[in-house]
């Protein structure tokens, strides 16, 4: 197979100095630089059938990147050319507002049908479970997955929980640091390689139930975890875009925990909903 400039080009040329190690990596991600860039660091170790980790850390820094997240979104970035969204249906530049919004549509719909399918039920009545025994919850998500993660919290505190949010991770290490028994960390990434995630969380896995949701099973996040539930997404090309598909599906998921710990609590939810939704009814003309 052969690649015009770029990223691709220079791994296929320069492949063939690298390690046999170093070029079982360059093999495997030439073998379908697609699928590559929907790949943790972990799902490419395997695939390389490399020892560890550490050694696809030294293919990328040796390309010049300082971390596997901007040495794949180069790569998506040259893959994607002129188009930037592949759910099932690339979004093109040269596509009309309503093409767009059909595209948009149509790959959001599929991908909640395809998670509503795979998505644990098990794992889904575990989190509840969890959820609703916990004496507070702290919720943790930055960027894309922070507008998830706030969502959570506010919905938690309509039903009565005590719930935590904030945007700010200096904020969130000293709250964490804090952490007692029967708190709960509900952390959400899609990559589940935030570092500003799992760092803190790598601290106080041992001494709370950490929850994670996130797009990849076998990520760092997952690992730390005492529960994870894995979305499913289609690939988004470029991974630089708004993370479109996997942030609808994140918000369906946190929607339908709220949804189930209502039900759990039956008649008392609806007196507290109630309640919660009369304390804000001064907000409103």
């Amino acid at each position: 197979m052969t690649f015009s400039n770029g990223l691709l080009e220079r791994i296929s040329r320069e492949s063939t100095d690298f390690t046999p190690t170093m070029k079982r990596i360059a093999d495997a991600i030439l073998d379908n630089p697609t699928e590559t860039v929907n790949l943790s660091i972990t799902q490419l170790m395997n695939k390389s059938k490399v020892g560890s980790e550490s050694t696809v850390v030294r293919f990328y820094r040796q390309l010049g990147f300082e971390s596997f997240h901007e040495f794949k979104v180069t790569m998506a970035a040259e893959i994607a050319g002129a188009s930037f969204y592949n759910p099932y249906e690339e979004v093109r530049i040269d596509d009309s507002p309503s093409e767009v919004v059909k595209k948009i549509f149509n790959g959001s719909i599929m991908a909640l049908k395809r998670n509503m399918e795979s998505i644990s039920g098990e794992a889904i009545t575990e989190a509840v479970d969890l959820l609703e025994k916990s004496r507070r919850i702290i919720c943790v998500g930055y960027g894309v997955s922070g507008s998830i993660a706030n969502n959570l919290s506010f919905k938690l505190n309509l039903l009565g929980k005590d719930s935590l949010y904030c945007p700010d991770s200096h904020t969130n290490a000293i709250t964490l640091s804090k952490l007692q028994k029967d708190d709960c960390v509900f952390a959400i990434s899609h990559s589940g390689e935030s570092k500003d995630v799992v760092l803190p969380l790598q601290k106080v896995r041992n001494t709370v139930r950490i929850i994670a949701l996130t797009g990849y099973a076998d990520s760092t996040l997952a690992r730390i975890a005492d529960l994870c539930i894995t979305t499913s997404v289609p690939e988004e090309m470029n991974i630089r875009t708004d993370a479109i598909v996997s942030r609808c599906v994140q918000m369906v998921v946190v929607d339908s925990l709220f949804a189930c710990l209502a039900v759990r609590e039956g008649v008392d939810s609806l007196d507290t909903l109630s309640l919660s939704r009369k304390s804000l009814s001064y907000l409103k003309f």
